[in-house]
């Protein structure tokens, strides 16, 4: 009986249950999703640590999700207090009552499950093709379901769907019969306007942007927090009573209906404002980052290998040749330019705040081979350096240039003491070498030659050849030809590690961006939905003295778009000040940066407004039929 009732409960909610259920079922897909790539052996070759960082993932995911499911399982629950307390006056028992909403929470996820499943596996094939795309590895795979997948899959969301369904067992037993009646009775209390919070508000803002810009970052997190919770519980409340005083605007058309109605609900909306606000505030650098990565994949695997081939020359001359000869061996991949590129390595002292100053370890170039491959490694020639003077290289470090002109590096050079003077530092880096980032000091041709006689060389062979992206066979070749101490680089492998690496990033952010979004975009629909029932007969009455439908529409369009776009803006904001506080903190290329948050915006935007049209639309046809 209870079962059939609760059945019955589900096909008459169905216009309420429906986005919960579209989110769910786009929650379930994105898991199996996830959980299935684990099994597919393409894609375990390409990329490295793929189990852990698809597990580490998963449970973020999995966190996120429960999370949106508890508390959407909460609001219909509390929603339906009405239902539920005249089925307690018709004299149904709470136990009986508890578990009709139990078995309907029960069927609600076992039909979300195989919905989820069903389209999952079908749309795996798909998603699948596209990750390998990212990847760039060929897409050739057979058709499979991983049953490990289906079942992981099955039994979080059993696991999910119990715990919700006990969730609306003991919330129904918290209510008591008066609550449940007078639930629509309760009106919200005019809220007061406060100067001094609205301006702490804007304050705590501020100082949590000047933090972001001095490079600490988690210590502005609780002044995010705080300003923005007060920005929509007192500052949005001052702005909107700031609007009502001004009578002139504020009798205009339904301005009054509108700004009453947003000046009394604001408050009591404004712990969900805040948290959707710092969600979008997480989310936008997130899908900026992943996508401003993957479109730098070439230029910065550039970076770390500025040439098709570099490896350091060894004493055994038949082991140069035959690299030489494999080389030129490949005509497809024909040979454009070669160079052999002296370098000195010393242990020094500094004066200078670089990183590794503690130990550190400096390696010295003339200012001839630094011409050499400065156009290879897309940096400017250097005029002249005096004598006793070097240009520093080094990429991440924090403090200005400024810091660094005019201290000593102090070294060994046969039986005396040497001493070079910074002129100047550059953020970039010279990379002939994996692993961290070195110092290299570009000095006068004469002061390394005359260290050249004291200190042994080390000098290493490059190679440019065309389209090297794709010069699978020699890399491999040579990989198996060239000893380890020989340090090889090839820009192939350095290429196809970063793809892999951004191609899974892209992914991994895509999807947690589409659950995200799912996940507040319902919240503020359900929220707006719920405030339509409760305003319908006002609305029945303002239609009754003479408002038109029209602008009835135009006022609910009014006070929706406040409710999505100022917690979007607010996310937009604070996310664009940590984006650009690590941009020019990390000396990032700023136009690519631009544009990837441009692009990230858009996405989130679009996907944002699709929802803000359906809760539209649909608080149109409650309140306005």
């Amino acid at each position: 009986m209870l079962f059939k009732l609760a059945r019955k409960n589900i096909k008459g909610n169905i216009h309420n249950y429906f986005l919960y259920f579209f989110s769910l079922v786009v929650c379930v897909v994105i898991v199996y999703t996830f959980d299935s790539i684990m099994y597919i052996p393409e894609i375990k070759a390409a990329v490295q640590f793929l189990e852990q960082t698809m597990s580490q993932t998963f449970f973020v995911l999995i966190g996120f999700i429960v999370l949106f499911i508890s508390y959407s399982n909460a609001f219909f629950t509390k929603k339906r207090k009405k239902e539920v307390g005249l089925y307690s006056l018709l004299g149904v028992r709470k136990r009986s009552i508890a578990m009709m909403l139990f078995f309907e929470n029960m069927i609600l996820g076992i039909l979300t499950l195989v919905t989820g499943l069903i389209i999952g596996i079908f749309l795996s094939r798909l998603s699948t093709m596209l990750l390998l795309k990212l990847l760039g590895l060929p897409i050739e795979m057979t058709f499979s379901v991983p049953m490990e997948a289906v079942g992981k899959t099955i039994l979080v969301f059993f696991l999910i769907t119990l715990l919700t369904s006990l969730q609306s067992y003991v919330l129904i037993y918290r209510f008591k019969l008066i609550e449940l009646f007078q639930a629509d009775k309760k009106g919200d209390t005019v809220p007061k306007a406060s100067l001094l919070l609205a301006s702490c508000s804007v304050i705590f803002l501020l100082i949590s942007y000047i933090l972001m810009f001095k490079g600490v970052s988690m210590l502005s997190i609780p002044f995010v927090v705080l300003g923005s919770y007060l920005l929509f519980r007192s500052l949005s409340v001052y702005l909107l009573t700031c609007m009502q005083n001004n009578k002139k605007n504020y009798y205009q058309g339904m301005n009054m209906i509108g700004t009453s109605h947003l000046i009394y609900r604001i408050r009591g909306n404004a712990i969900l404002l805040t948290m959707i606000s710092l969600l979008i505030t997480l989310a936008i650098p997130y899908i900026q980052a992943g996508f401003s990565e993957f479109r730098a994949t070439e230029k910065d695997a550039r970076e770390g290998a500025p040439f098709s081939y570099l490896y350091l020359v060894k004493k055994d001359e038949s082991l140069n040749r035959k690299i030489e000869e494999i080389i030129e061996k490949d005509t497809e991949h024909a040979v454009t330019q070669r160079m052999t590129i002296p370098v000195i390595a010393v242990d020094a002292t500094t004066q200078a705040p670089f990183n590794s100053r503690d130990d550190f370890s400096v390696r010295f170039m003339g200012l001839q081979a630094f011409h050499q491959i400065s156009e290879q490694i897309g940096m400017e020639k250097i005029a002249e350096v005096a004598e006793g003077e070097a240009v520093a290289f080094q990429q991440y470090v924090r403090q200005p240039v400024e810091d660094f002109t005019g201290k000593t590096v102090q070294f060994q050079l046969g039986n005396k003491q040497e001493t070079i003077t910074i002129e100047k530092l550059e953020k970039q880096s010279i990379r002939l070498t994996t692993g961290e980032s070195i110092v290299y000091l570009v000095v006068s041709d004469p002061f390394f030659e005359q260290m050249a006689q004291e200190l042994p060389v080390m000098n290493y062979r490059a190679y440019s050849v065309r389209d090297d992206k794709h010069a699978q066979s020699t890399a491999q070749l040579l990989r198996q030809f060239v000893d380890e101490d020989m340090g090889l680089i090839t820009f192939y492998e350095e290429y196809k590690e970063l793809q892999s690496f951004t191609g899974m990033k892209v992914f991994i952010v895509s999807a947690l961006a589409l659950v995200l979004l799912s996940a507040t975009g319902s919240i503020i629909y359900f929220k707006q939905i719920t405030e339509a029932y409760d305003d319908q007969q006002r609305y029945h009455i303002l239609r009754k003295i003479g408002v038109s439908r029209d602008e009835i529409k135009e006022t609910i369009a009014k006070q929706t778009l406040f409710v999505f776009l100022l917690p979007l803006l607010l996310g937009v904001v604070n996310a664009g000040v940590l984006l650009f506080s690590l941009v020019l903190t990390y000396n990032m290329n700023q136009v690519d940066n631009v544009i990837s948050f441009i692009v990230a915006i858009g996405i989130y935007g679009g996907i944002y407004l699709v929802y803000y049209i359906l809760t539209l639309l649909s608080y149109n046809k409650i309140v306005n039929r």
